[in-house]
């Protein structure tokens, strides 16, 4: 499989690697493989070891964690330049969510081997990364808080408004249409609840104005009363 390779990479600058010279790119790229991956396919297993970082070149990565029930919790959608495995790596703890591609995608694979040497040699590597390990513990925290505390009414009106702001495109009608493909189940996996009732709260949602379908996309037709819903205003 060809190498994409760092130093031409459009989505670097969105990385930890935006810093380092050609010549510790090289050293990355000859650390690294390019995978490709169908809608579907898994990334990586909730359980198994970590033995690198993840770099999103193309397409969408859904994070989830399995319940004890057999159940889905959606974490988080990763997009190009978004890595995935920091916490597993610093912690040598295994994956603690399972990455499964939401559409084809092209991941680039740098070995942990070659981080340690990478970032002692170059800072701003190292705070990137430090970074990006924050962003995970405070993404596991926020997900914790906002399920134990809030309905699934206003867990759905605030999905659907966090989804606009990485994929809200202005619709012909006035609205913003939602610019990713996610179903019903997804959709339910992230607000942590069932599929039919995430249904029921979408059917009201349509039945009140606030959103409609177009085509396999939403359209949300009036974000402030989707905020008011959410709580996020009074």
């Amino acid at each position: 499989m060809k190498i994409i390779e760092c130093q031409g990479c459009p989505v670097r600058a969105l990385t930890s690697f935006r810093s380092p010279g050609p010549e510790l790119l090289t050293s990355i790229d000859n650390a690294k493989r390019t995978n490709h991956y169908k809608k579907g396919q898994v990334v990586f297993y909730e359980g198994d070891p970590a033995f690198g970082l993840h770099c999103i070149n193309s397409g969408k990565v859904k994070l989830y964690k399995s319940t004890s029930e057999g159940k889905r919790l959606i974490l988080r959608i990763a997009n190009p330049g978004d890595q995935l495995g920091h916490l597993a790596l610093f912690t040598d703890q295994p994956y603690s969510a399972t990455g499964e591609a939401l559409e084809d995608s092209v991941i680039c694979f740098v070995d942990r081997q070659v981080l340690p040497n990478l970032m002692s040699r170059d800072s701003d590597v190292t705070w990137a990364i430090i970074h990006g390990l924050a962003a995970e513990l405070a993404l596991t925290r926020d997900r914790a808080t906002v399920i134990a505390h809030s309905s699934v009414r206003e867990r759905m009106a605030g999905l659907l408004l966090q989804l606009r702001t990485s994929y809200g495109q202005d619709d012909a009608d006035g609205g913003v249409r939602l610019d990713i493909a996610l179903s019903r189940e997804d959709l339910a996996e992230m607000v942590g609840t069932t599929k039919e009732s995430a249904v029921r709260v979408l059917s009201d949602f349509r039945q009140e104005k606030l959103i409609k379908e177009s085509r396999r996309n939403i359209v949300l037709l009036s974000p402030h009363r989707l905020a008011e819903v959410a709580g996020f205003i009074d």
